[in-house]
């Protein structure tokens, strides 16, 4: 009997621990969850003032971001680009490869920290991480790692594949202005006017008010294909919107 009783306590022992065990694993499972819920909520916020411009607010939601779940990926990605924009490049790198430690083969992070890479001048870094983007047949919109292969060799002055793969993303989405107004510039600097025209036709038909360089290649454009019209209507917008600058100045002096 004694005995009996002794495996019995042991039993009822186990059992309590067992249950013990399971009761604090669930409550770890539900508190990561909770962290991972929070760093999500704060990068989303991090996102939204990005956008409005207020990089000091979206800086310190990435890191409260960070700080509720130091494995989470996108803030390190959104933390990355804001210190991009206030080109604190020591810290906007650290942060996009503390991300990609956690997360080797995040293609957004991946993109932008190519673009990153791109803009200071390591343009061979930056193609191999557009290279691996577009080879990751999950990736949902595989147009822009090849806009940003484009405008990193066109940057590296590298025209031929700028035009090749520029002309591959607007094949997939043909609205991608930042690629046809590219397109519509290369095209005219080899001197195919009808093409370019055709590009940049599709670009200010998507874009209500063309930058000044937007504007600045109409007016040659439009010169070159002798469409006054069009010529008069771009130089207006010229005069009424960036009347300072010396590209205005120098094609209103050209047309005297």
């Amino acid at each position: 009997m004694r005995i009996a009783a002794v495996l019995a306590a042991g039993l009822a022992l186990a059992g309590c621990v067992a249950q013990t065990t399971v009761e604090t694993r669930s409550v770890q499972d539900a508190q990561s969850i909770d962290a991972r819920r929070r760093a999500e909520i704060k990068t989303n916020l991090a996102v939204e003032y990005y956008q409005r411009g207020n990089m000091v607010v979206a800086l310190e939601e990435t890191r409260n971001a960070i700080k509720a779940d130091s494995t989470y990926t996108p803030a390190y990605n959104v933390q990355g680009l804001v210190f991009m924009e206030l080109r604190e490049d020591v810290q906007a790198r650290l942060a996009f490869e503390t991300g990609l430690r956690h997360s080797p083969d995040d293609a957004e992070i991946m993109n932008n920290y190519g673009w990153f890479l791109c803009l200071r001048n390591e343009h061979t870094r930056a193609m191999e991480y557009f290279a691996r983007v577009e080879k990751n047949p999950l990736y949902a919109t595989p147009e822009k790692p090849l806009l940003n292969a484009g405008l990193c060799s066109r940057i590296a002055g590298r025209n031929r594949e700028a035009e090749e793969y520029l002309r591959q993303a607007v094949l997939i989405r043909p609205d991608l202005g930042a690629a046809l107004i590219t397109l519509a510039e290369l095209t005219f600097e080899k001197g195919s006017l009808k093409e370019s025209e055709a590009y940049f036709s599709r670009y200010t038909r998507l874009v209500r008010e063309p930058n000044l360089n937007a504007l600045v290649l109409g007016v040659k454009l439009a010169r070159g294909m002798g469409d006054k019209a069009a010529e008069d209507s771009m130089l207006q917008q010229l005069r009424r919107r960036f009347p300072d600058t010396p590209q205005t100045r120098d094609l209103l002096d050209a047309k005297r």
